[in-house]
Parts: structure tokens; C-alpha cells; sequence
């Protein structure tokens, strides 16, 4: 019993969660202390697994943003989940689903996802599963620095000094960064999917 679980804990509960709720609560604390004046909270072993699960509330809550954002037209640019823009060799593979699956009236968004769930149970090596935790990671923390940016440039609007705007520029860097990756990942991922989805398909596994 105890070992199904915590199976159920996964690679994805530990990166895509647990790590964007860990940051978050760094950069909150940070933020508190710099420009508020409040003082570092106590850390020990007892209250550790206190904000162990408040780590994982907040990632919970920072992916459920994610997704949210991803519905916005004009903040969609930011999250790079698509799953209808497809080019045409993608398409091919779709198409072959659609026939695997016995779903001709899906649209390919659906057939991704059944693609997905199909590669994620015959993950063998853990790439699917990896590729799909990191890419959550990335879009977790583009979120955090994306929404401290937003608080920065306000910030320095009405308190201006050149600390502020260092720490902006940084921020912003790491919007960049984490966008690029989170970029990377998706594709990854996205090809991952398909290519065992082909694999399966072929082999008959």
C-alpha cells in the first residue's frame, strides 16, 4: 500500500512542482524582506515539511496559472503548449492515430492527448515523463519571473533606483532563459510522443 503510494509521487511532483513552489517561496521571501522590511522566517527541521507542502500547493497553484494563461489570447505567446498547431509530417503521424484509436471525429488536439497518454504508459526509458516534467519546470519559473518583472517594473516606476533596476534586468534575463527552455522542452516532448506513439504502433506493443 505504501509503495503504490508513493509511486504516485513522480518525477513530475518533484520538478514540476515541488521546485516551482520551492523557488516561489524564495522569490516571495526575498521580495518581503528587500522591499518590505520583513524578516527572514525561521527555517528548521520541524516547520521543513510545513512549507514542503505549502511548496507543493504552490506549484499546484502556479501550473494551474500556467494553464490559465495559455487560454488568453494575448498572454498565450508566453506558454508554448499548442497542441493544434501541427506541421505536416505531425499531421501524417495524427492521422495514423486517428485510424490506431478508431476516433474520426477528433481534432488533432484530442488525438495528441491520446497519443500522449498511450506514449506516457509504454514510457519505458522515462523521456516522455522527463521531457514533459522539465518542461513544466520551465514554464513554472518563466511564470514566477515573468509575474516578478511585472512587480519590479512597478516597483521602479514610483521607487526608482539602480539596485531596482539591476534586479529588473536579472528578471527579466530570466524570463528569457526559462521561455527558451520551456520552448525546448515542449518540442521535446511533442516529438517524443509521437515518435512512441509510431514505435508502438509499428511494433505492436
Amino acid at each position: 500500500m505504501e509503495q503504490k503510494i508513493f509511486s504516485k509521487f513522480n518525477v513530475y511532483d518533484q520538478i514540476g512542482y515541488l521546485m516551482v513552489g520551492a523557488i516561489a517561496i524564495l522569490v516571495v521571501i526575498f521580495d518581503a524582506v528587500y522591499f518590505f522590511g520583513f524578516s527572514v522566517p525561521n527555517s528548521s527541521l520541524e516547520n521543513f515539511l510545513i512549507w514542503l507542502v505549502i511548496a507543493y500547493f504552490i506549484g499546484h497553484l502556479l501550473q494551474g496559472i500556467a494553464n490559465l494563461i495559455n487560454n488568453i489570447p494575448l498572454l498565450r505567446y508566453f506558454i508554448l503548449e499548442n497542441k493544434t498547431d501541427f506541421n505536416e509530417k505531425e499531421k501524417e503521424i495524427l492521422e495514423q492515430a486517428r485510424s490506431y484509436f478508431g476516433l474520426e471525429k477528433q481534432d488533432n488536439s484530442k488525438l495528441w492527448n491520446f497519443c500522449y497518454m498511450l506514449a506516457s504508459a509504454k514510457d519505458i526509458t522515462g523521456q516522455v515523463q522527463s521531457f514533459n516534467a522539465y518542461y513544466s519546470l520551465y514554464r513554472g519559473w518563466l511564470v514566477i519571473f515573468l509575474s516578478e518583472s511585472i512587480f519590479l517594473l512597478g516597483h521602479i516606476i514610483f521607487f526608482f533606483n539602480y539596485p531596482k533596476l539591476y534586479l529588473l534586468l536579472l528578471s527579466v534575463f530570466l524570463v528569457i532563459i526559462f521561455y527558451r527552455r520551456s520552448k525546448r522542452f515542449w518540442k521535446y516532448t511533442r516529438d517524443k510522443v509521437l515518435e512512441t506513439f509510431v514505435v508502438v504502433k509499428t511494433l505492436k506493443l
